[in-house]
């Protein structure tokens, strides 16, 4: 029966049966394809997703992150202050540390972009350090460290600041040594601090001697003070205020100074010629001499039997040294000097005591005339008196024959002088001899130099010649000064 059935199915049949057997096997594929495709589209959907949460944990893991916050919310007042806390410097007492480092902090920061690096040296996914820096200066370094438990997902971290660092270093700033020449028991300063007896290193030759300095007995020193690692501006000044300049030197490691005294050592002296003048061992001699003069012997030749002597004077300045003088003449004691109004030494002939025991009642004579006269000018008995002791023809005796109208204004005067005293009797030759009146006023100072206090004294010099067995006042001169 099946078969009589088959053998009716026609072709056509046969056809439209194929044709619905192909349609249904359509509408499975349609419907497979359509799931398979929602579940690719969710899986790639939760595919995406779990994309975009691994790059938003990656993104945040990454340590820049945390570096351009830190720069974006500090200042550079900020980073200033992470490296003065952290910076230590160490300067000698002349020099203020902190304002140092703020100078060169200014010079080597300030006005530059701020901004990081990776410290390669250092640098580790498990520790990521960073340096900050000011152009080229490394101002400090920064380490990471992360917040734990793999805080960003996926097994990454996030990180936080963990240590800020200083990392500025003052080797930039070069340091100086500072040597300081100075005699002794000069006080001088070194911005204005005062340099003491610690930073005494020795002793070395005193600069600048003048040429008598380079003549004294003994060798001429300035002690030498050293002060290391000065770093700033360099003031030195001495106990006057003045500051000095530093001499030149061809090692720029080390600057100089000489502390000179403010006003240095003068002192003029005079004495004969025949009497030996030392300044601190250093004999002077008659080069060394500014002036050569006859003196209080000028014009008396005739009366000195070729025995006249000239009056030396020695002026020198500038000496950094205190001078000790002494003169004595040949053979003879230590001479004493009169130390005149102007601060001069003025030594004389060494005394004859004979002749003075001889001739001096004449002296006294004269000079007590002298005050006579000068007290009553207008009494022509006092003047004759005074021209009887004066040898006539001199510019002595001229003066005060021509004197009577000049000193009339001192008629009522009394001259009075303290303390008088007649000395330093010399022989020069048989008919002639000098002498000195001394007087002292009602003062006293102190001589050019240091280590001696004389009493001031103004003075005559005096010159004494003989004619027919008398002596006569034959010259006079006031060397008060």
């Amino acid at each position: 029966m099946r078969e009589a059935m088959n053998e009716n199915v026609t072709p056509e049949r046969e056809e439209a049966r194929a044709a619905r057997k192909l349609r249904r096997s359509r509408r499975r594929w349609r419907r497979f394809l359509a799931v398979y495709t929602f579940l690719f589209l969710l899986a790639g959907a939760a595919g995406c997703a779990l994309l975009y949460q691994y790059c938003e944990a990656y993104e945040a893991s990454i340590p820049e992150h945390v570096m351009d916050e830190l720069m974006a919310n500090t200042t550079a007042e900020d980073w200033y202050g992470y490296v003065r806390s952290g910076t230590r410097f160490e300067t000698s007492r002349f020099e203020d540390a902190a304002v140092l480092f703020d100078e060169y902090f200014d010079a080597a920061v300030r006005g530059r972009e701020i901004n990081y690096r990776k410290d390669m040296a250092e640098y580790t996914a498990q520790t990521p350090v960073y340096t900050v820096r000011a152009g080229g200066t490394k101002l400090c370094t920064v380490r990471l460290a992360p917040l734990g438990d793999k805080a960003a997902g996926f097994g990454r971290e996030l990180w936080q600041v963990k240590e800020i660092q200083p990392a500025f270093s003052m080797d930039g700033l070069e340091s100086v040594t500072v040597e300081i020449d100075a005699p002794a028991g000069a006080e001088f300063f070194i911005n204005g601090v005062a340099v003491g007896e610690e930073y005494l290193i020795g002793e070395t030759d005193a600069p600048d001697l003048t040429e008598l300095e380079s003549r004294f007995a003994q060798k001429q020193t300035f002690l030498r003070y050293r002060v290391e690692d000065m770093y700033g501006d360099i003031a030195v000044t001495d106990a006057e205020g003045n500051t000095l300049p530093p001499r030149q030197e061809d090692d720029g490691s080390v600057i100089r100074y000489t502390v000179r005294r403010p006003a240095p050592y003068s002192f003029t002296v005079r004495a004969p010629e025949f009497v030996t003048v030392s300044v601190n061992g250093a004999e002077l001699t008659a080069a060394d001499a500014s002036k050569t003069e006859d003196g209080v012997l000028s014009g008396l030749e005739s009366y000195t039997g070729g025995q006249g002597y000239q009056m030396l004077t020695w002026s020198f300045d500038g000496l950094h040294v205190s001078p000790e003088i002494t003169a004595r003449a040949a053979g003879g004691p230590e001479l004493t000097p009169l130390v005149n109004e102007a601060g001069e030494l003025l030594y004389f002939a060494p005394q004859d005591d004979a002749l003075a025991a001889q001739v001096s009642p004449r002296v006294r004579e004269y000079f007590n005339r002298l005050i006579d006269y000068t007290s009553q000018a207008y009494d022509p008995d006092r003047l004759n008196a005074l021209l009887g002791c004066i040898l006539p023809g001199t510019e002595l005796y001229n003066v005060y024959r021509d004197s009577r109208d000049a000193m009339i204004w001192a008629s009522a005067t009394q001259v009075s002088y303290d303390e008088l005293t007649f000395g330093d009797f010399y022989p020069v030759g048989d008919d002639c001899f000098t002498c000195t009146i001394r007087y002292k006023g009602d003062f006293a100072a102190t001589a050019w130099y240091e280590s001696y206090t004389y009493e001031m004294q103004n003075a005559y010099e005096l010159a004494f010649v003989k004619v027919n067995g008398e002596w006569y006042a034959a010259a006079m001169s006031a060397v008060s000064g």
